[in-house]
């Protein structure tokens, strides 16, 4: 076993450990190490209460993994605040030279870096553990302490880990509701989990511990009393042990032991028994709460001769030592050892020991030290941590600015001074989205006075509890208010920012603008703040007035992407996201995969979790499916590791997209299931509400159910009234009346919605509104990109059902590039279908262009136009084009009209890719585009391990022995 982090920690070396017991929970963790071995990875959350003995099994498990490299961290209560100081912990000791491959690992502060990118540099990392055959255990201690940075990144790489020899064990204790309900969560999430519940031990067991701590023979009388006075608890069975001398322990008529029936009263009568150095060196353990060396803490003891005062702590069994290492550490055994420490010592004594131990840690932990030291007002010491929380609020460490301030604010006099940090700290930590501990304080910060930042503190409390009325009214009083003080201007960012998100939500896209852009207008606002502002701009202008009339707020960017910098990646993803929305892919793609690529790199994108959902649709028109279902898949462990729902729908549709395309049909109605859940929980949003109708109507359209396209976009749609009525065909609106025409009711994906309207509308036999429809398409549509194949085959089929399938032809073949025999031309005026063949150049849809063919195909010969060949050309291409994405449904629609035709379907081309699976397409298409085993584990979010797993595979499926057969093997040929 080689151990990373914390050697002694991970390995059971302290002599003085006994353990007893546990046969069931070592059995399980057993079979899961046996699991591990075999290349499987396994997540063990094991839970109990405090000193129920959680970290001695661990430890016992972790000093038999001898083939494994262990990685080990622990929790550490003062360090919650600290972003990624677990992370760090399980690092710390790797190899240098191999920890400088992965350098946002190897930072020093891990604030501002988004939790996936640091998932997947730590999964590349455990990829590099791996390479020497052996296993890799990841062991977080006090996971329940584990700060939130940290937590967010392992929850990711738990949630990646395909097909890796990696353990992960998360100590946690059963009275952490928080932690409880995330690792709850995180165990769901995965495959291949386990809980291990530790609880009091047996009888038997309370009798192999006493006899070997006693080293005599011990009655069955006494093992039973001794269990049901300890209820098996392995610490309180040992205090009392230690604490009452052996006549008494042994003396059966004595009707109670000498001791309380209270751990926390044992330990300290077993302190009460030490001499008096020895109980300085505990107190001051206590105080530092950690593992330090020896001299340290007997400086802070005030203690001359350290080794004579250890020696009866030792005894007592209350200090660990560890004499192998240079410094000679020592710490106490347990926390509740040192909370019971801890409570029995005096306030005069606590001060001078909380006053000597600043003197001995590091910079950052001697904060708490000072404040703990403080037994009243010190406004020096408040202005000193406000001043340091400014800074640490500049460096992106909100939650550790945030516990300053709060320090700064009780020991602040000045009862505006006191009520002003308190305030700013709830908005440092609403700021970490991560709002808990500003949530807790509600009740004091109604108690404050009014004013600007109360209000704003509380408006952000109120959204995140989702009193949205509540909390618009009071984000706009603050904002407002802060907008006119120059000296408020950063509440007036804050207030502007969660209003915004509030405006969006409900579709007030010009109410949107103006508040980003007043807010914009504050001005000396650092780059990436300003950048982001922008880009909520754009975004409201886009659902205000189209992705067209936003592109102008984006201007300001390079035309090509890769020239972007990085502080502004938030207004070039708004781009791609207008581009994708007009239907120019190319130019979508090129901004979406810069923001994704720099993202990965450690630039911190905040709209990173939207880019990877809205390129996997970008891929899916695109007619790269695999691709799509890979970068969907990403943005769903980006969603899970920042744990929220906003932003979701996107990633959710994403995924429908291809499963209907495939006809996978229970994933895609569980995913459209999954939207209709977020729906619910956010009260029906419009934009959740656009994706969910979009996704319903693309999976009914694959099924090529009409009624049901028409239902799934009803939420989508409004009528239109007379007054409203800008033309459309009127000689059809007779028929049908206006009542039966409708209206898109919300800006984005505007085209696409309108283009399934359309269909579902001709599909249904309400031509006169699918005429109106169409002809609102045509204005919209601005003549660039793939939609101007789907606008042709929209204007085709509705000729077809109007009666009119001369017409229809000379819309298809003109759309195709082809010509008809004879025909009139199609009265397609204003529609870009006139000016030729479909599409520019890189922006033909697949799937769209094939659904045109086929339809062009069916309609040659249900009118015997042309040639049978003719027919069967089209047939062949758009069978092809199916059978390239392998789009199952619309394929044997294509292969059933063949067969109707009297003419055979053409072989599946791809055949033998059909037996991929799609976690093998995704790592067989990036190797076969020249991708390195590395290069497609940082783009998956996966090891390298997992890589190589998959490409065995994948050889040995398609019959194949390396890469350089793989590009041939997946080629399908071109129509």
């Amino acid at each position: 076993m080689s151990v990373a982090g914390s050697a002694s920690d991970a390995s059971a070396n302290d002599e003085r450990e006994v353990f007893v017991g546990r046969r069931s929970e070592s059995e399980r963790l057993a079979a899961c190490v046996d699991k591990v071995r075999g290349g499987e990875a396994w997540l063990v959350v094991v839970e109990g209460e405090a000193g129920i003995g959680k970290s001695a099994l661990i430890r016992r498990v972790v000093s038999s993994l001898e083939d494994f490299t262990v990685l080990w961290a622990v929790g550490d209560p003062s360090e919650t605040d600290l972003p990624g100081g677990v992370l760090s912990q399980l690092v710390r000791r790797v190899d240098r030279d191999l920890a400088a491959r992965f350098p946002l690992l190897a930072r020093p502060d891990a604030a501002g870096v988004s939790p996936h990118a640091l998932g997947g540099q730590l999964l590349l990392l455990l990829g590099a553990l791996q390479e020497s055959g052996g296993g890799v255990a990841v062991v977080v201690d006090d996971a329940h302490w584990a700060d939130p940075l940290s937590s967010q990144v392992l929850g990711f790489v738990v949630r990646r880990l395909w097909a890796d020899r990696v353990l992960v064990l998360m100590v946690t204790r059963t009275d952490s509701e928080q932690s409880g309900q995330a690792l709850e969560r995180l165990v769901r999430s995965v495959d291949r989990a386990a809980r291990v519940e530790v609880g009091g031990l047996g009888q038997d067991e309370v009798d192999q511990l006493a006899r070997r701590l006693l080293a005599v023979r011990v009655t069955p009388e006494l093992v039973t009393r001794l269990h049901g006075y300890t209820k098996g608890h392995p610490l309180y069975v040992r205090t009392v042990l230690a604490e009452v001398p052996l006549q008494v322990l042994g003396d059966e008529s004595a009707r109670r032991w000498p001791v309380h029936q209270s751990l926390r009263a044992g330990i300290g009568a077993a302190l009460g028994r030490l001499p008096a150095d020895s109980v300085a060196l505990v107190e001051a353990l206590a105080v530092l709460d950690g593992k330090f060396p020896l001299v340290g803490v007997a400086r802070v003891a005030g203690v001359d001769d350290a080794v004579r005062a250890l020696e009866p702590a030792l005894a007592a069994g209350l200090v660990r030592w560890w004499p192998t290492d240079s410094v000679g550490p020592v710490a106490l055994v347990h926390g509740l050892q040192r909370d019971a420490v801890y409570a029995g010592i005096g306030p005069e004594r606590r001060r001078a020991l909380h006053t000597a131990a600043a003197e001995v840690v590091g910079s950052g932990a001697a904060w708490a030290h000072r404040v703990a030291a403080a037994t009243s007002d010190d406004p020096v010491l408040a202005a000193d941590l406000e001043r340091s929380a400014n800074a640490e609020a500049l460096a992106g460490r909100n939650a550790l600015a945030a516990t300053r301030l709060l320090w700064a604010s009780s020991l602040s006099d000045d009862r505006l001074e006191r009520e002003r940090r308190l305030l700013t700290a709830c908005a440092q930590w609403l700021l970490t989205l991560q709002p808990w501990a500003a949530v807790r304080l509600r009740a004091q910060v109604e108690e404050c006075a009014e004013g600007t930042l109360r209000s704003c503190v509380l408006g952000v409390m109120d959204l995140l509890e989702g009193r949205l009325a509540v909390a618009e009214a009071r984000l706009t009083e603050a904002w407002q208010e802060a907008l006119a003080d120059p000296d408020a201007s950063w509440v007036a960012l804050l207030a502007g920012t969660f209003l915004t998100v509030i405006t969006i939500r409900q579709c007030r896209g010009a109410r949107t603008a103006d508040i980003a852009g007043k807010t914009l207008a504050i001005g000396d606002l650092d780059a990436g703040t300003s950048d982001f502002i922008r880009a909520v701009l754009a975004t409201g202008r886009m659902w205000d007035q189209g992705p067209g009339a936003a592109l102008l707020d984006v201007a300001h960017l390079p035309v090509e992407a890769a020239e972007a910098s990085n502080d502004q990646l938030a207004t070039l993803a708004t781009r791609g996201v207008m581009h994708l929305f007009l239907g120019r892919l190319a130019a979508a793609r090129a901004d979406l995969v810069t923001v994704a690529h720099r993202d990965r790199l450690g630039a911190g994108s905040k709209l990173s979790h939207l880019s990877s959902s809205l390129l996997a649709v970008v891929e899916y028109l695109a007619g790269d499916w695999s691709a799509s279902e890979s970068a969907a898949d990403r943005a769903l462990a980006i969603a899970a590791a920042h744990d929220h729902v906003l932003g979701d729908a996107a990633t959710w549709f994403a995924a429908v997209c291809v499963q209907a395309g495939r006809g996978r049909w229970e994933a895609a109605q569980k995913s459209v299931e999954a939207l209709e859940g977020i729906n619910r929980m956010l009260g029906d949003p419009p934009a959740e509400r656009v994706y969910a109708g979009l996704a319903g109507a693309v999976l009914a359209q694959a099924r090529g159910d009409h009624a049901a396209m028409v239902r799934s976009l009803a939420p989508l749609v409004e009528p239109v009234t007379g007054a409203e009525d800008g033309g459309g065909n009127g000689d059809e609106a007779g028929a049908e009346g206006e009542g039966d025409r409708v209206r898109l009711r919300f800006k984005p994906l505007w085209l696409w919605q309108q283009s399934l309207l359309v269909e579902a509308l001709t599909g249904t036999g309400r031509l006169a509104a699918a005429a109106w429809a169409l002809d609102d398409f045509w204005r919209g549509y601005d003549g660039s990109g793939y939609l101007r194949v789907v606008g042709a085959r929209l204007s085709g089929q509705l000729a077809e059902a109007q009666g009119r399938p001369r017409e229809a032809l000379a819309i298809y073949a003109q759309a195709l590039g082809g010509k008809t025999d004879g025909t009139d031309g199609p009265d397609t005026a204003g529609s870009p279908v006139e000016t030729g063949g479909v599409g520019d150049a890189g922006e033909d849809a697949p799937l769209f262009r094939a659904m045109l063919e086929h339809g062009y195909g069916r309609l040659l010969v249900a009118t015997r136009t042309g040639s049978r060949r003719e027919a069967a050309r089209w047939f062949k291409s758009a069978h092809d084009r199916f059978d390239a994405l392998r789009a199952e449904p619309f394929l044997r629609r294509c292969e059933t009209d063949l067969a109707a035709m009297g003419l055979t379907a053409p072989a599946h081309a791809r055949q033998h890719v059909l037996a991929l699976t799609e976690r093998e397409l995704s790592v067989a298409h990036l190797i076969a585009g020249g991708k390195t085993n590395q290069e497609a584990a940082t783009e998956l979010y996966v090891t390298q391990k997992t890589v190589e797993y998959h490409l065995s595979n994948i050889y040995a499926k398609l019959g194949i022995t390396s890469r350089r057969h793989l590009a041939q093997a997946l080629r399908t040929p071109q129509p």
